[in-house]
């Protein structure tokens, strides 16, 4: 396998359940490479959403008005010191997320900021589509959040769920489970050939 660098995102979001588009609270990634599975690096930034902090969200997420107040960072920031670590750490372009609205989502809120953001590349590689096509090929159920998941492949969740930087890194870590999976499954298929 090749000594690649990658990046997971995952947003946690101020969502007031009203059908209104949630804006974002916290930014995550984690970055590292599959051939070092145990050197993951994760950072976080949290954002002003410029309203209160809803309690659930506060209960789910642990993230309170204080903490917006005292910790937040412009949006400018995040683009920049994002962009830095995807750069410095020659990470692959598409970003690994659970689901598929984080990235653009992000991206949307720099859009309106009129923050320019090259990144991203045109995809992105959204765990939660493997974890569906492997429960499915198994005859399982296809349902289940990240934490639920990685318990069912027998797989810790390290840290606290709804964390958007603990959500990355184990995101990127059930990539990289995915990823030694299929090595394992084209090494025996490379066998197979060999022995006709």
């Amino acid at each position: 396998m090749k000594d690649q660098n990658y990046f997971s995102l995952d947003l946690e979001l101020n969502s007031k359940r009203d059908g209104s588009i949630p804006k974002i609270i916290q930014v995550g990634i984690s970055i590292g490479s599959p051939v070092r599975p145990n050197d993951i690096q994760t950072y976080s930034w949290y954002l002003n959403p410029e309203e209160p902090i809803t309690p659930f969200i506060t209960q789910l997420t642990g993230i309170t008005d204080e903490i917006i107040k005292t910790q937040s960072v412009s949006h400018n920031t995040v683009a920049q010191e994002l962009g830095d670590l995807i750069k410095v750490n020659n990470c692959f372009p598409n970003p690994v997320t659970w689901g598929q609205g984080d990235a653009t989502e992000l991206k949307d809120e720099f859009n309106q900021r009129n923050i320019d953001f090259p990144f991203f590349g045109r995809r992105i590689i959204d765990v939660k589509t493997f974890y569906v096509f492997n429960q499915i090929v198994n005859g399982k159920s296809p349902s289940g959040g990240l934490r639920k998941s990685m318990i069912s492949y027998g797989l810790d969740f390290i840290g606290e769920s709804h964390r958007a930087d603990v959500d990355a890194m184990n995101t990127l870590r059930f990539f990289f489970y995915f990823l030694e999976r299929q090595k394992v499954f084209e090494n025996y298929k490379n066998l197979m050939k060999e022995m006709k």
